[in-house]
């Protein structure tokens, strides 16, 4: 049994086809869809970037400790567990936050797809086509995005072809070992959304105006109408993009015959504003002003294929990225240690239906190691038929219900009050359990 992890950065579930989407095209990861099990109900529960690849790596959801750190000593990953029952391990990333946070410590085998040497001397370079003000944090990201990939000239240039060509010479390199792990890893479809000029247009042809590729993390009074439209597009094509080249990697497994030998997993990490709930960006850059985490954001595309040809098309089981440690561990045979994760393994094989009664999201804003103090973050509860949205003051706590208001717009706290008070008292049990102090408590888990 082989294992291939494809982990997409900032991909909205919605985007694609395979989910129910009409207008953006992800021919590859929808044609992969047809034979694997489409879980509806993946959410993430360590937010962002890292926190939440560290619930996936170590089994276990860690928002209520911690923040955005490197990954601990002490703490056993999927990759250790797997090596030590005889998997031959690979990294191909080009998701350059996780070098210094030590993903790659296990592996192997660890394959960084670098920018070009002297990428910084490009800075200066670097020209605004909009105000630097209507930027995140000033335009501070986007000098060093456009800075790194100012030299594309071809589609082969961009770092998600790159990655996946790297893992697909990978794959002839290993396609006839006994057993292995590959985690492939991209940073596409993260912004600065700037797909080759083919794609952006076929969304958005004929465009005039200021031509956001790079959203403010702020709320939507700074647009005109047609320039959010113009963002949506050129992350559509981001999209397109990426579904393209994850296309390329998955022909090749196939090619080389190892998908009825293989677990494969496509999974992003989040989502992303794209005006929804009056905002763009996935996450507040505004210490004094926690923002929730909705679905268009905590809500993620999860494809799992088994060689077994006896699974379900499709689950509603409410699943987290804790739970791919212990799936995979059981899938391969190998001893799966305690988590707080549990395996899929009987949802995917048809035994039951139900999974995780919730499943809780956040991105740690407690005292704890590795907080970043711009980002608070409301703490998201979510069960099978609800959502509840919860924070510090002046958050008003907010209780939605999935089935009659899947845009999540609606507050109906007050006419289902003892709803929300058993979240709430879920989601005090599960900080305990996980070790949260009780101010963070108190603060957060209000109602």
């Amino acid at each position: 049994m082989h294992v291939i992890v494809i982990c997409l950065d900032t991909l909205r579930w919605d985007h694609l086809g395979c989910y129910g989407n009409r207008t953006v095209n992800t021919p590859a990861m929808d044609t992969f869809a047809r034979d694997a099990t489409r879980c509806d109900a993946a959410f993430c529960a360590s937010f962002p970037t890292i926190p939440m690849r560290t619930d996936a790596f170590t089994g276990n959801v860690n928002w209520p400790v911690y923040g955005w750190k490197p990954l601990g000593t002490d703490e056993v990953t999927i990759t250790q567990c797997l090596k030590e029952a005889g998997y031959h391990t690979a990294f191909v990333h080009d998701t350059s936050n996780m070098v210094p946070t030590g993903f790659g410590r296990d592996f192997d085998e660890d394959l960084f797809i670098t920018p070009p040497q002297g990428w910084e001397a490009n800075r200066d370079k670097v020209e605004f086509p909009v105000p630097r003000e209507n930027l995140r944090q000033n335009g501070g990201g986007f000098i060093n995005d456009r800075a790194r990939t100012m030299h594309y000239e071809h589609e082969t240039d961009w770092f998600v072809a790159r990655t996946m060509l790297a893992a697909s010479r990978w794959l002839e390199d290993n396609y006839r070992r006994d057993k292995f792990f590959l985690w492939v890893d991209t940073f596409e479809i993260h912004e600065d959304w700037r797909a080759p000029d083919y794609y952006t247009e076929y969304y958005s042809p004929d465009y005039q105006g200021l031509d956001y590729s790079y959203p403010n993390y702020g709320y939507t009074t700074i647009y005109q109408r047609h320039e959010l439209a113009r963002l949506r597009a050129r992350y559509a094509a981001e999209v397109t993009l990426t579904d393209r080249w994850v296309g390329h990697l998955l022909g090749r497994i196939e090619t080389m015959q190892l998908l009825d030998q293989s677990v494969v997993i496509i999974i992003s990490d989040h989502g992303m504003y794209l005006g929804e709930h009056q905002r763009t960006g996935k996450h507040t850059v505004d210490p004094e002003d926690p923002w929730p985490i909705y679905d268009e954001v905590g809500r993620i595309p999860l494809l799992i294929r088994l060689p077994s040809r006896t699974r379900p098309k499709r689950t509603r089981a409410l699943t987290q990225p804790a739970d791919l440690m212990p799936t995979v561990l059981q899938a391969c045979g190998v001893s799966v240690p305690r988590t707080v994760g549990r395996s899929l393994l009987p949802v995917l094989s048809g035994k039951t239906r139900r999974h995780a009664e919730y499943v809780f999201t956040s991105c740690h804003s407690g005292d704890g190691e590795g907080r970043i103090p711009y980002l608070p973050s409301c703490i998201t509860v979510t069960s099978p038929r609800w959502t509840l949205v919860t924070g510090p003051k002046p958050w008003r706590p907010a209780l939605h219900s999935r089935s009659q208001d899947p845009g999540q717009k609606r507050n109906v706290i007050k006419r289902h009050p003892q709803v929300a008070a058993k979240m709430r008292a879920a989601l005090v049990d599960f900080m305990r359990r996980r070790g949260a102090k009780t101010e963070y408590i108190e603060e957060y888990a209000r109602c």
